[in-house]
């Protein structure tokens, strides 16, 4: 016998509209906000709500003028869970015939929305008319479990011209006060010609961005194009001005507006004026897809993260400008403070004081003014103790020949020249002198003593390695060390100095400068200069060279290096082979060198001072913003 057939449905718990919904039917501010959404994706020019003016039971309602809906597409709409918007109605706003029109697209997306209402009341009222007829429904959530999360009762069918949906229910719970309500509403929405919205009479106003600066587009390889923009709030006339960067999609803004998912601000405090006065506006239409169904921020997926990363970085290159005009502005009011003891000072020194204000805004981007303008008074006040008084004991002590020659040297050169030229002149003859005594010295400690003063003085081997960026190059060492890891020393002393190997006979010091490709990214070493120095008295033969040129083989060997990359090894001892030449092969090139050759070449390069001398009197020392400063108050005082 055949058992009878029969279909089993499930059932629902009161609470499973709080799991499918979540924060749209429990957050009032998220409810709102869908509410209005729903208008406008009706293609409605006005929204008239009425609020509760307190949070005793009245009434709360929404009424727009939309398109409205049939009796079968309201029961198709309300009652189809995780309706698809785009699929049913398409992506863009339909229009009635007699409304303003805009380009809008849809915020809608699963129909979670028409679900808010039940964020204030368990069951509410809609009525939607168009085509001559209104419908009202009853729409209510059981408070037992149901076969259905919520129930759509038909209560009212009459003729009606025009066009609208009206939703209202008796406030229960979540009450949000009518003040809040109305900046919430006006923050959450671009002001559009097409769309105006009301609270119990009252035009909202809604978001503006008339007062967008700095405009940029910015297209995302396989995404789309999104534009960035700066927005003056102290230039609107809102009440409530939220400050950091906003994410709009489709004219409705996504989340909050904030600094605090922003990875880095340059240290933009939120607390300052800057940082409250500007907002950046991203609109990010293409991002749609990945908006939650609340509103509440973005799907973290890898659309989103490339997105964010272009925006951020753009942002960052914004907010250095950004800090570079505010210390500007702030720099030139703390010299207006301090004008009347700057312009007492020489040139020179105003322009060390000026230094001083870029390097500490550098060092401390949002340090306050009142606490700069203090520093710079006491940089004034010791800058004239020093320049001063002891500048008139010191010539107090000079005879009159002295002077003269003083005076001769001050006609020819400035001060700030002549402490250049004699504090560089004064270190590089040190470390000849230095040099010139214990390099022939057998017992001379070539780790500690001599090797250390080449480092600072690479200078001598030539001009090119003056630069900064010619330094000892740890990662390089690591192949000598492992090359010469068996007869190395047992007090190799690695961790004592690392910047050298230390062999039986000699030590070797490596120094590299960086190569950067045309992004201005660091792709490896232009030029690595290596320096073994043989003990004092260590004569220096064809075997000596051939180790050289076996560095720079191992180096090539090793991967640390590319192709193109120079390398010239100096070997240097007390004395070199008469017959014995320099090899060049290729980017590489070996000389052997005895110690004294090289002194008088260092003795030699001293004379390129005269060089920086010329390029010292092609930049005038003088700071701008104290200099420019001083000239305009001076003018004024004329006035």
């Amino acid at each position: 016998m055949d058992k009878p057939e029969k279909i089993y449905f499930p059932t629902f718990d009161p609470n499973f509209l709080d799991d499918h919904a979540k924060r749209i039917v429990n957050d009032p501010k998220i409810a709102l906000v869908e509410i209005v959404a729903n208008a406008w994706d009706a293609g409605a020019d006005t929204v008239r709500l009425t609020w509760p003016k307190d949070s005793v039971p009245e009434v709360l309602s929404i009424e727009d003028n939309g398109i409205g809906m049939t009796r079968d597409q309201f029961l198709h709409r309300w009652l189809e869970l995780n309706y698809n918007r785009l699929k049913a109605q398409g992506d863009d706003v339909i229009f009635p015939s007699d409304n303003k029109e805009s380009h809008r697209r849809a915020f809608g997306r699963n129909g979670k929305g028409r679900h808010s209402m039940f964020c204030f009341s368990d069951d509410y009222f809609v009525e939607t008319w168009r085509d001559g007829y209104s419908y009202t429904f009853q729409v209510s959530r059981p408070s037992t479990i149901s076969k259905t999360p919520f129930e759509v009762n038909l209560i009212d069918e009459v003729k009606k011209e025009g066009h609208g949906t009206k939703i209202w229910a008796t406030l229960g719970r979540n009450y949000l006060p009518i003040l809040e309500g109305r900046d919430l509403i006006g923050s959450k929405f671009i002001a559009d010609p097409s769309f105006s919205i009301l609270i119990n009479s009252e035009q909202i106003e809604l978001a503006s961005l008339k007062h967008l600066l700095n405009i940029e587009e910015i297209k995302i390889e396989d995404i789309g194009s999104m534009k960035i923009s700066l927005v003056d709030t102290t230039q609107t006339s809102r009440t409530s001005n939220p400050h950091g960067i906003a994410w709009w999609v489709n004219k409705r803004l996504v989340g909050e507006v904030s600094w605090k998912n922003f990875k880095d601000t340059y240290n933009l405090d939120r607390r300052t004026i800057e940082a409250k006065r500007y907002t950046f506006i991203v609109e990010a239409d293409p991002l749609l897809d990945t908006v939650l169904e609340d509103w509440s921020g973005f799907i973290d997926n890898e659309k989103f993260q490339k997105v964010r990363s272009v925006v951020e970085a753009n942002i960052k290159a914004r907010i250095l400008s950004f800090l570079k005009d505010i210390h500007k502005t702030r720099k030139v009011s703390v010299i207006k403070k301090n004008i009347n003891s700057l312009s007492k000072l020489n040139i020179n020194s105003r322009y060390s004081i000026g230094k001083a204000i870029d390097q500490i805004q550098s060092k401390v981007p949002t340090i306050q003014e009142k606490i700069l303008e203090a520093t710079v008074e006491v940089l004034v006040n010791l800058e004239e103790s020093r320049t001063g008084y002891f500048l008139i004991e010191q010539l107090s002590d000079l005879d009159p020949d002295e002077l003269d020659q003083l005076s001769e040297i001050l006609d020819r050169w400035t001060i700030q020249e002549a402490r250049i030229v004699l504090g560089e002149l004064e270190n590089r003859l040190k470390i000849i002198e230095k040099l010139e005594q214990l390099v022939e010295d057998p017992s001379a400690d070539e780790l500690h003593e001599i090797q250390p003063l080449f480092e600072i003085g690479l200078w001598i081997f030539g001009p090119e390695y003056e630069s900064i960026h010619f330094t000892s190059n740890r990662t390089l060492l690591t192949v000598f060390r492992d090359l010469f890891e068996e007869e190395a020393p047992e007090n190799l002393a690695k961790r004592k100095r690392p910047d050298f190997v230390i062999r039986s006979d000699s030590t070797i010091g490596v120094y590299a400068s960086n190569s950067f490709d045309h992004r201005s990214e660091v792709s490896g070493f232009e030029k690595v200069l290596i320096v073994e120095l043989k003990r004092g008295g260590y004569k220096v033969s064809l075997d000596e060279r051939r180790q050289g040129e076996d560095y720079a083989r191992e180096l090539r060997k090793s991967g640390k290096v590319q192709k193109s990359t120079n390398i010239t090894v100096f070997v240097l001892g007390s004395q070199v082979s008469p017959d014995l030449e320099e090899l060049e092969e290729g980017e590489t090139i070996v000389y052997a060198r005895p110690y004294a050759s090289i002194l008088q070449q260092a003795h030699a390069r001293t004379f390129f001072l005269l060089e920086k001398i010329k390029e010292l009197k092609r930049e005038e020392l003088f700071d701008p913003e104290i200099e420019e400063t001083i000239k305009t108050e001076a003018q004024v005082k004329l006035f």
